[in-house]
């Protein structure tokens, strides 16, 4: 029985659910998260997905929050055209926790924050038997500190992302001509 026990514990601990703790304090009012972002830096455990005009390639504008949702307003290049993207993710029972159906189901974790300055996100979607992971690094500023990828680096690899699969976004063009 204290066997069974054990490995019941083994596999919860190696949930995705466990790596997530959400932002430090637990009475943290994510609706600080709305407002305007700019994409920072991307990280992945597929390094495919960093490559330009992959799928993960979307550019932040906005995120609001609301008591029910997470909506995030995104640009992504279509053949050199910035093309506008909403999507939503639904709130779960789990504090900080999102599911979102957009090319399958994907749960979004609300990370770490300061609101006035950056937000880590990290999504997590299965298919076909893989799990894939998609870290993201949110700014208040195109511009981003040292100070702020480091802890977005440092949080990479505590998640086993290796550093080669973690790129900076700041110089990219995102698409900052149609934020308007």
């Amino acid at each position: 029985m204290s066997l069974l026990l054990l490995a019941t514990g083994l596999t919860l601990l190696g949930s995705p659910q466990t790596l997530h703790q959400g932002p430090q304090d637990s009475n943290f009012n994510e609706t600080l998260v709305s407002g305007d972002w700019f994409s920072a830096a991307l990280a992945s455990n597929r390094p495919r997905l960093l490559q330009e005009g992959a799928d993960a390639q979307l550019f932040i504008h906005s995120i609001q929050v609301t008591p029910r949702a997470l909506q995030l307003h995104l640009h992504r290049k279509v053949n050199g055209t910035c093309v506008p993207v909403m999507t939503v993710a639904n709130k779960t029972k789990r504090k900080f926790q999102y599911l979102m159906e957009y090319g399958g189901q994907k749960r979004i974790f609300l990370e770490e924050v300061d609101p006035k300055s950056y937000v880590i996100f990290c999504t997590h979607h299965k298919e076909h038997g893989k799990e894939t992971v998609v870290v993201t690094l949110f700014s208040r500023t195109p511009k981003v500190t040292q100070d702020t990828l480091l802890i977005f680096k440092n949080y990479c690899k505590s998640h086993g992302i290796h550093k080669t699969n973690i790129i900076n976004v700041t110089k990219a063009d995102h698409c900052l001509h149609a934020r308007q």
